[in-house]
C-alpha cells in the first residue's frame, strides 16, 4: 500500500503592481479606512405638491384621472424647454431641448387622454387576429382591385406615421396627453401598413400602382405648424379613409376583410376625432384660425381633386363594389358615387360644426359633382 505523501503548506499568495487595485477603488482611500457617506435627503423636499392621492374608478386608474391638483393644470403656453415633466420641479441649469410646439392651442384637444386609453384597450394584432383562412379564391379581376386598394391604403398609412411621428418629437413635454394618444396613432396607421400589405400578398396577388400622391404630399410638406397638418392629415385625407373603410367593410367579400375594415374604421375614427377636437380648440384660441383653415382647405381642394381625377382607386373600387368588372359599370359606380357623396357631406358637416365657410360651388369637378345642393349645403 503506497504511502500518502502529506502536501507542503501553502505559501503567501504574491499579488503583483499590476493586479492590485488602486487606492480608493474598493471603498477605501488606500490605508484600509472606509469612507463615511452622510445622506443629505434634501432632494424629499421638493414636491410642488404633495399629499394629492388619485383612485382607480370602475374603468381602472386613467391617464386623465391623474389631472388632479397641480397636476391638472396645463398652461396655455409651456415655458419650459426640458423634458422635465408636468408637476415636477425644475433642476436649474438643464439644457433646453428646442421644441417648437410650445402653446397649448397648437396640439390640445381635450379628449387626448381618453383617445389614448381607448386605443391601448382596444388593441389587435393582424397576424393572429385576422381570419385569414376565410380568404378564398376570389374571381381574378376582384383580387386585382383587392390589390390596388389596399396598395393605396397601405400608402396612406405610411404618411400617418411619418406625419404624426415628425411632429410628435417637436411637442413640449407638458401636454403629454396629446405626445401618449399620437404615440397610439402612429402605432395603428404601422398596425394597418402591416395588415394592407399582408392582405395584398397573402392570396396570390401583389402590389398595384402607387397613387398620384398629392394629397401626400400636401401632409408630408405641410410647414405651417401641427395644426396645418392636421388640416390634410384627418379633416381631409382621415374623413376620406374612414369613409372608404366603412364602404368597404359593407362590401367585403370575406371575414378577413370584414374584420381588417372593421376595426381600422375604429382606430381611424379615434384619430379623426383627435383631429376635429384640436381644431375646434384652436378656433376658439387663435385669431383667425378659422380663415387660415378656409384657406388651407382650399388649397388642398386642387391637390385632392386630382388624386381622384385619376381613375384607378376609382375603378378597383367599383369593382369590388360591384363584385367584378362587369358589375363595377352600374352598381359599382353607384356604390362609389354614394362614398364620394356620403363623404363630401361628411367633410362639410365637420366644417360647419368648426365654423370653419367651405364653398362647394369653388370645388374642383372631381369633387365638386358630389357636394350637395346650395340649400342643402347651407
Amino acid at each position: 500500500m503506497a504511502k500518502k505523501v502529506k502536501e507542503a503548506p501553502a505559501g503567501p499568495k504574491v499579488v503583483h503592481d499590476a493586479q492590485r487595485p488602486p487606492a480608493g477603488a474598493d471603498g477605501t482611500d488606500g490605508t484600509h479606512e472606509k469612507r463615511q457617506y452622510e445622506p443629505k435627503y434634501n432632494w424629499m423636499n421638493k414636491s410642488r405638491q404633495w399629499g394629492v392621492r388619485v383612485r382607480p374608478g370602475k374603468a381602472g386608474l386613467k391617464l386623465g384621472d391623474l389631472n388632479a391638483g397641480i397636476y391638472g393644470e396645463v398652461p396655455m403656453h409651456w415655458q419650459d424647454q426640458s423634458r422635465n415633466p408636468r408637476g415636477a420641479v425644475a433642476r436649474r441649469g438643464m439644457p433646453p431641448v428646442g421644441y417648437t410646439i410650445r402653446d397649448k392651442a397648437g396640439l390640445w384637444a381635450d379628449c387626448a387622454a381618453d383617445l389614448y386609453e381607448e386605443a391601448i384597450q382596444r388593441r389587435w394584432a393582424p397576424a393572429t387576429d385576422v381570419p385569414w383562412e376565410t380568404i378564398d379564391n376570389l374571381p381574378s379581376d376582384v383580387e386585382h382591385a383587392v390589390c390596388q386598394v389596399c396598395t393605396e391604403l397601405t400608402g396612406y398609412a405610411n404618411v400617418d406615421i411619418e406625419a404624426v411621428t415628425g411632429w410628435q418629437h417637436q411637442m413640449s413635454y407638458g401636454y403629454h396627453e396629446v405626445k401618449q394618444f399620437l404615440a397610439t396613432a402612429s402605432f395603428d396607421a404601422a398596425r394597418h401598413h402591416e395588415c394592407f400589405r399582408k392582405r395584398a400578398l397573402v392570396n396570390g396577388g401583389g402590389l398595384g400602382l402607387e397613387s398620384p400622391c398629392q394629397v401626400n404630399r400636401m401632409i408630408l410638406e405641410s410647414r405651417g405648424g401641427w395644426t396645418e397638418a392636421v388640416v390634410y392629415l384627418y379633416l381631409m385625407r382621415g374623413v376620406f379613409t374612414m369613409t372608404l373603410y366603412k364602404y368597404l367593410e359593407r362590401y367585403a367579400h370575406n371575414d378577413a376583410e370584414r374584420f381588417i375594415y372593421g376595426r381600422a374604421l375604429a382606430d381611424k375614427a379615434r384619430h379623426v376625432t383627435y383631429g376635429l377636437d384640436h381644431l375646434k380648440f384652436a378656433v376658439a384660441h387663435v385669431e383667425d384660425q378659422r380663415q387660415v383653415l378656409a384657406i388651407l382647405l382650399a388649397i388642398g381642394d386642387g391637390g385632392f381633386g386630382r388624386d381622384l381625377a385619376d381613375p384607378v382607386l376609382r375603378e378597383a373600387l367599383a369593382i369590388i363594389f360591384g363584385g367584378g368588372i362587369k358589375g363595377a359599370r352600374r352598381q359599382g359606380m353607384d356604390v362609389y358615387n354614394d362614398l364620394m357623396r356620403d363623404y363630401v357631406k361628411t367633410h362639410l358637416e365637420y366644417c360647419s360644426w368648426l365654423d370653419v365657410p367651405r364653398n362647394p360651388a369653388a370645388f374642383p369637378p372631381a369633387l365638386k359633382e358630389f357636394a350637395p345642393p346650395p340649400a342643402a349645403a347651407s
